[in-house]
């Protein structure tokens, strides 16, 4: 084991011992995280640097959020350099979560911009001033002589505190489970008529957003983001890869939806590697279904 950067951000990381079992070398940044840098990659090919922090993050999170270090090969790199920045709202939901947890007479901890999926420290400085400037934080920016402002937390106002309530229960008063699959026959049956039926059993509405209860003149994709944003549960079945269930589950990730994950038994193996890493209920027949699904939400709600 030997010190050297880490080839995604250039801090320090520990470079363990090369495994020709999994011809990757395992990497435990003080940044990114823990990782196996993969046969023949390099970063020295790009002159443009600047989405490297999106590699950074997508680590970090896989090992925070998921406690898995995965595998960066060119490929993967390739496709997290390119994919979807967070948006703003999210950078901030992110750092307000995160000062949640702080001790008092904070000053910058670097893992703030990675855990956050900041650009750089300038667009962390801006947050952090709109958190103060909406007074959701306390504690001014300190003007250095690099020309970057450093923060003094000194807490959460009692707006913050509301805030980061608000965040971990969104839609808590909707009665909305909104469910996503594929539109398949049997498929329909399965959760058009069995899980549809339990769901309202329980008190709660069940909602499909489809070509065929969808207005004329409404675009299907608005009504999905309407939907999605009153639920207060998303269903998100993989069975048979519908690729719309992707951008649903996605955006009520975005939105800090509680997500239930399911796929029939058999097509677990084809799904996404992006979904295959969340616990996803794996059923053998509709009974099966309903009894897990019925279940997760009693233990999310």
């Amino acid at each position: 084991m030997n010190m050297q950067e880490c080839k995604i951000c250039n801090n320090n990381a520990q470079h363990h011992a090369y495994s020709t079992e999994k011809d990757s070398q395992v990497v435990d940044c003080s940044y990114c995280g823990k990782y196996y840098l993969m046969h023949l990659f390099e970063t020295d090919i790009y002159n443009d640097k600047s989405n490297f922090y999106k590699v950074s993050s997508w680590i970090r999170e896989q090992n925070d959020e998921f406690h898995i270090n995965p595998e960066i090969s060119q490929e993967v790199f390739e496709d997290k350099l390119n994919m979807r920045d967070k948006r703003i709202k999210e950078k901030f939901d992110l750092m307000m979560q995160y000062f949640s947890n702080a001790t008092n007479r904070f000053q910058l901890d670097k893992k703030i911009l990675v855990k956050c999926w900041m650009k750089n420290e300038n667009e962390f400085a801006k947050l952090y001033q709109k958190a103060v400037d909406t007074i959701l934080l306390d504690g001014p920016l300190i003007k250095m002589l690099s020309g970057f402002s450093y923060p003094i937390f000194l807490g959460l106002t009692f707006d913050g505190l509301e805030y980061i309530e608000n965040l971990a229960n969104p839609n808590q008063s909707s009665k909305n489970i909104f469910v996503a699959f594929n539109f398949e026959d049997n498929l329909k049956e399965v959760f058009n008529v069995h899980v549809k039926s339990a769901i309202e059993e329980n008190g709660f509405n069940y909602v499909v957003v489809n070509q065929d209860n969808v207005e004329h003149n409404k675009s299907i994709n608005d009504e999905i983001i309407v939907k999605l944003k009153s639920s207060r549960i998303v269903i998100a079945d993989f069975t048979n890869h519908r690729p719309s269930v992707y951008f649903e589950a996605g955006f009520a990730m975005g939105m800090n939806i509680p997500i239930i994950w399911t796929c029939q038994e058999g097509h677990d193996q084809d799904m996404s590697f992006d979904t295959r890493q969340f616990p996803h209920i794996i059923w053998k027949d509709k009974d099966d279904l309903v009894k897990q699904v019925m279940d997760r939400i009693k233990v999310i709600l």
